[in-house]
């Protein structure tokens, strides 16, 4: 499918900026190349149960020119850090890579790439074909000298990361029937290209909505609103994005998609001055979107369906409830109230009726994002915020993270194994990702102050 842009330099009064469209999926094409020793995909291939260590030597050429080199180069780089950030494989490091030759699968010195420990050793070659990369992947064990996963990818230059993210989870899925994330995004909130609402009394940072690649690169700019746009969240096939925004003088929920022209954006909860609308969740079935709304008010929890019919009201009470965000298989919803006092986090059925406190912060806590097994929040601290997370079954609080800077926003990765947060720890407001556990913590953005981060659904 052919990415088109989004058609929004007529909203505002805003002159359409330059960005890079997003590149749809699907622009990468695999096949199976060849026969694959099956019965070595599932095991891990190590001593003692460690990790298996695979080395990923330089791909292979034909038809040597600078951008081609250049396209090799990236495709390395980018899916050795794709299988290192999963830890499933023992990587060994591109410098002892190097020491080894490339070679065709079919010459493999399998002594030498004992010799420097390697379990598994992923062959790659590249070749120009009718405009487009073609490359041909390879995993051969080396103790069996047999090869365990082999396929043919097709993408565009253009598309050269997105190949690598695609190879990277596709031999996680083979090998350990893992889903990956390397093809997944982030959606959040920036102020970095420094422009400002005039006509008010403070000139306040237009803030609007990207989304990039789920290591931080190939950042686009989604929204030209010229206005504060806030708390993205992803449609289930994650080709849309439901937001909130102050476009139209007064805060409203926004559904805008991804790949396709749009001229006229969704307003499901048809907001007005006095009914705000604010904070969307999308359903994981992709027919409804929660939010918080001061129709009624004070701020309760809707739902409504995509197309804006079927609203109902999900919450009765006098204090307010926001934020809120639905269980993986849909049937409850987490939300934020502070009808107990403070702020905590409560669940109860995606159809409404009785809420559950699960939290018990001495301070506040908010922003639930919901896993399979737990819910992440924000606890307010001492000094600042951090990031906690409950167990769904036993209710066991376990903190995170614990500074520098102050931690919030968290959002989960798909597959459950990784938790984005927004940081102060490097000066500005920033995007980091670290393990489920709190470990292993990385930036990912490094211009602006962001917000809002919102893992994608795949």
């Amino acid at each position: 499918m052919r990415v088109c842009f989004l058609l929004a330099s007529a909203l505002c009064g805003t002159a359409l900026a330059a960005w890079a469209p997003p590149l749809d999926p699907t622009e990468v094409i695999s096949s199976t190349l060849g026969e694959q020793q099956t019965e070595i995909r599932t095991s891990i291939g190590g001593i003692s149960g460690r990790l298996p260590r695979l080395a990923i030597p330089a791909f292979i050429m034909t038809g040597v020119d600078a951008e081609l080199l250049e396209a090799a180069k990236t495709l390395g780089d980018v899916l050795w850090k794709d299988l290192e950030f999963e830890r499933e494989f023992q990587m060994i490091s591109q410098a002892g890579a190097a020491q080894v030759p490339s070679t065709p699968a079919e010459s493999l010195p399998y002594e030498s790439w004992n010799q420097i420990g390697a379990d598994d050793v992923l062959v790659g070659s590249a070749v120009r074909a009718d405009g487009n990369l073609q490359l041909d992947v390879r995993v051969i064990n080396v103790e069996r000298k047999v090869p365990t996963f082999g396929k043919r990818y097709t993408c565009s230059l253009r598309g050269v990361r997105l190949c690598a993210h695609t190879i990277a989870d596709e031999l996680h899925k083979e090998r350990f029937g893992l889903d990956g994330v390397a093809r997944t995004k982030f959606a959040f909130v920036s102020d970095r290209d420094g422009e400002r609402m005039g006509g008010m009394i403070e000139q306040r940072s237009i803030k609007e909505v990207y989304i990039a690649d789920y290591d931080g690169f190939r950042p686009s700019r989604v929204t030209v609103r010229g206005s504060l746009n806030l708390a993205p969240s992803w449609s289930p096939d994650s080709r849309a994005i439901v937001y909130q925004s102050h476009q139209s003088g007064f805060v409203d929920i926004y559904v805008q998609k991804l790949y396709e022209v749009q001229v006229q954006l969704g307003r499901p909860a048809r907001g007005t001055d006095r009914a705000q609308n604010f904070l969307p969740a999308w359903s994981p079935d992709g027919t409804r979107i929660a939010y918080a709304s001061s129709r009624d008010g004070n701020w309760e929890i809707y739902v409504v369906k995509i197309d804006g019919t079927d609203m109902r009201r999900l919450t009765s009470h006098p204090s307010d409830d926001s934020a809120p965000a639905w269980s993986p298989n849909g049937t409850q919803i987490a939300f934020t109230s502070d009808r107990g006092g403070s702020n905590q986090i409560y669940i109860m059925s995606a159809d409404g009726g009785p809420a559950t406190k699960i939290t018990s912060e001495p301070r506040k806590a908010d922003r639930p994002t919901w896993a399979l097994d737990f819910i992440a929040y924000s606890a307010e601290v001492p000094g600042g915020v951090e990031i906690k997370k409950v167990s769904i079954g036993t209710r066991d609080v376990v903190q995170l993270t614990d500074g520098p800077g102050s931690n919030e926003s968290p959002t989960v990765s798909p597959n459950g194994r990784h938790i984005a947060f927004v940081t102060t720890r490097w000066g500005k407001e920033h995007i980091a990702v670290m393990d489920a556990d709190g470990k292993n913590v990385r930036q990912i953005t490094f211009t602006g102050n962001n917000r809002y981060p919102r893992w994608s659904n795949r």
